[in-house]
């Protein structure tokens, strides 16, 4: 019998199971792997994250917020003018949000699955894109004062007029510029939430120089008063005929600075009474003047002739100069409202005077104003000549005024101009005259006596047509050498600013002094 050994068993190896665990080990390392670099790169900003249009992509969070801030942080470069300024950020207790910011990112980043995510990591899928809005804030009340401080400190306003003693002249203003300040406000909070092109160019708006007004005329003649030598007072009335602005001067200069006087100063009405007296004798002529009668005005206006102004004061009276006076003083004073003029007694006359009020006669005797020791017989104010003188202009120019008014069926436009043409053949007292140049035209009328001297015209400039009252007096002997060179400087320097462009030698001429009789 044969007997056969069984087989022998052959061991085998669990490559397969050892195959699958390897790969099971390899896949877990991988997945850790893959999980531990996904979540280090969580700890990081993502690919084309944008805070505020700053780039952190792949920053830290230390970083991004650093970085956002710093370049929030960059000052804001203005120009204005010619300045270069830096306004930086926390002047304005400007702030960026950073940690809102990033909050917000990280909302932005996790609204999906950690899976998801993880499988586009795996797959090396590029991130989406998030754009985070900035978050910032200022103080707009500390904007606003610094805009304020800079307009300040940079602004250049125009600059007014300004006198010139040693030309007796106005010089025009200077123009200016003046921020914009609500413009400047809405620029700078514009770039304050930009990133870059942090440049602002502030509107400058410009202002034109200012225009010399009759104000500073009449500071010009103050200060030209001031310095003139002059110890008496004066009384001077300026009207521009171009839009009827006026000025009106009333100084004491006896005690060597000027103290302004606030009241009608009462002056004897010497020759230039002969312009009412002129106006109330073509109010009496009811007709065209025959020759003997236009000789009479002309001889009374041109040669002073105090003989022919009696005359026309007896015409007036109905061949008595006693009635004359009174017709003459109820025309002026109650009709034209020239209450401080008034004639009681022809010229030259010797007999006591009757006593006629006036308020500014009333403020020399009771204390209240300068007395300057008027004429009793005929008185008179700077400012009624002034206003009369601008009727009669009102009447030649327009036909209209407060003497046509007053009489429109006894005073034409024509007899107003006859009266200007009479007025301008005077040549005698250059007084207003001497102070403008010889071919300008100005109809006047002066007056003079041992104390005071006095003009009242209008002057016909190129630069425009102005009427000018000049009264000077002084407690002296003769004060005309004193007086005219005043005189001639304030017609001067009111001539230069009513034509500033205009380069002329005044006439002068007061040398020849008229003598007292005149």
């Amino acid at each position: 019998m044969i007997t056969t050994a069984a087989p022998r068993r052959r061991s085998r190896f669990p490559v397969l199971e050892v195959l699958g665990l390897l790969m099971l080990l390899a896949t877990t390392v991988l997945l850790v792997t893959q999980l531990s670099g996904f979540s280090a790169e969580r700890q990081h900003l993502p690919y084309g994250l944008i805070l505020g249009e700053v780039p952190v992509s792949g920053l830290s969070l230390a970083e991004a917020k650093a970085s956002v801030e710093q370049v929030y942080g960059n000052p804001v470069t203005i120009y204005y003018l010619d300045q270069e300024i830096h306004l930086y950020p926390d002047q304005v207790a400007f702030r960026v949000d950073s940690d809102g910011m990033l909050s917000r990112a990280d909302e932005l980043r996790t609204e999906g699955t950690f899976w998801s995510g993880f499988w586009d990591y795996l797959w090396r899928r590029p991130e989406q894109a998030y754009h985070v809005d900035l978050i910032a804030s200022y103080s707009p009340e500390l904007l606003l004062a610094w805009v304020s401080d800079l307009a300040t400190r940079y602004d250049h306003p125009p600059e007014p007029a300004a006198i010139r003693l040693d030309t007796l002249s106005v010089e025009p203003g200077r123009p200016g510029y003046t921020l914009d300040q609500e413009d400047a406000v809405e620029k700078i909070d514009g770039v304050l939430f930009q990133p870059v092109s942090r440049v602002v160019e502030l509107t400058a708006i410009e202002q034109g120089a200012p225009e010399p007004t009759i104000d500073t005329l009449k500071e010009l003649l103050i200060e030209y008063l001031a310095n003139s030598g002059f110890e008496g007072v004066v009384s001077m009335y300026v009207i521009d005929e171009s839009n009827g602005d006026s000025l009106q001067i009333n100084l004491d200069l006896r005690q060597g600075s000027p103290l302004p006087v606030n009241c009608d100063i009462a002056y004897a009405g010497l020759s230039t009474m002969k312009i009412p007296l002129m106006v109330e004798y073509y109010r009496y002529l009811a007709w065209e003047p025959y020759n003997y009668e236009f000789d009479v005005v002309l001889k009374t206006m041109t040669e002073s002739s105090n003989l022919n102004a009696n005359f026309m004061l007896r015409d007036i009276g109905g061949d008595s100069i006693s009635r004359g006076t009174q017709v003459f003083n109820a025309s002026i004073q109650e009709y034209l409202g020239l209450e401080n003029t008034f004639m009681v007694a022809p010229y030259d006359e010797e007999d006591p005077p009757q006593y006629r009020y006036s308020p500014a006669r009333e403020a020399a005797a009771n204390g209240t104003c300068i007395n300057t020791n008027p004429d009793p017989y005929m008185q008179t104010t700077a400012e009624d000549l002034a206003m009369l003188m601008d009727m009669i202009y009102q009447c030649a120019e327009y036909g209209g005024g407060g003497l046509v008014a007053a009489y429109p069926e006894d005073i034409t436009q024509s007899e107003c101009q006859t009266m200007l043409e009479v007025m301008a053949l005077n040549d005698e007292g250059p007084l207003i005259m001497s102070g403008v140049p010889v071919y300008v035209e100005v109809p006047h009328k002066h007056g003079y006596t041992y104390d005071t001297i006095s003009d009242a015209g209008v002057v016909l400039s190129p630069g425009g047509d102005y009427v000018m009252v000049i009264f000077l007096w002084q407690d002296v002997s003769w004060v005309a050498p004193l007086a005219f060179p005043v005189m001639e400087g304030l017609s001067h320097a009111t001539f230069n600013y009513f034509n500033p462009d205009l380069i002329a030698e005044p006439r002068r001429g007061y040398a020849d002094v008229i003598n007292p009789e005149g």
